[in-house]
């Protein structure tokens, strides 16, 4: 069978690319009674795997988890439901989600600017879509999940997702800075901290899509003193800093929030 995942090549090479696709598949199969594949990319860049064997379903389910599958029908997207994408642009009016949809065309999620000023800037108006999207890191390729609050055959809008907003409510109460890496592999990024010797200033490196990778800092080391250093292996991708000192300062306070 054909599954499509929510996983786009952005800037890396294909070789590369294909190459880590691959390794992590491999990982996620393990010992299972089946096989999983790159098969090709969809019009709208989105990759498409074939996976075939006895436990072609348990690696769809595990796919599902780690990557996420495209709602690629825009009948499928329904009205309050919850779904992991990735961001596609910002504007002054908000941000757009791109969930998969290709048919019968190409339809994405608008989060309006209200929204985010709602659930990222406790509805103060005067916070730009600028602001919220440095803070908070949401650029394109960013990985994030939304809810359909409003559904029509040419338009969906949406709001962030209760996970999301918990994610960010988690790592703003941590009080540790990240670097998020967009365009960046695994094993770049795995290279980048060798070279640099980062070891000792950060307490991991998560993988939160396979393109985008996201440094957690010590406590002590600031995100944006990490930015020279990685930037010079890591010179064609955009490095962006996620302090939430910043964030309680210019948009909202956060406490620990449970849903």
């Amino acid at each position: 069978m054909k599954v499509t995942l929510l996983q786009k090549r952005g800037n890396v090479e294909e070789r590369e690319f294909r190459t880590e696709l691959d390794r992590a598949i491999r990982n996620l199969i393990d010992k299972l009674s089946a096989t999983a594949a790159f098969h090709s990319f969809t019009q709208q860049g989105w990759t498409i795997v074939t996976v075939d064997g006895a436990d072609a379903e348990v690696v769809v389910e595990l796919l599902s988890q780690t990557f996420g599958l495209a709602t690629s029908d825009v009948a499928k997207a329904e009205l309050h439901g919850d779904y992991r994408g990735v961001v596609r642009n910002l504007s002054a009016s908000g941000i757009s989600v791109d969930i998969g949809i290709e048919h019968p065309k190409p339809t994405f999620v608008n989060v309006k600017l209200s929204s985010l000023q709602a659930q990222l800037a406790d509805g103060i108006q005067s916070t730009s879509s600028r602001t919220i999207a440095q803070d908070y890191c949401i650029f394109p390729e960013m990985p994030s999940s939304i809810r359909v609050t409003r559904s029509t055959p040419n338009e969906i809008e949406g709001w962030l997702s209760d996970s999301q907003v918990s994610l960010f409510s988690n790592w703003i109460t941590s009080g540790l800075e990240r670097l998020q890496v967009f365009s960046c592999l695994p094993s770049q990024l795995e290279s980048a901290i060798r070279k640099t010797q980062l070891e000792r200033d950060i307490v991991s490196a998560e993988k939160l899509s396979l393109t985008v990778q996201s440094l957690v800092c010590k406590i002590g080391t600031d995100a944006i003193g990490l930015i020279p250093r990685v930037g010079s292996i890591l010179k064609k991708n955009q490095l962006s800093p996620f302090i939430p000192r910043r964030i309680e300062e210019e948009c909202r306070v956060w406490q620990n929030i449970v849903y």
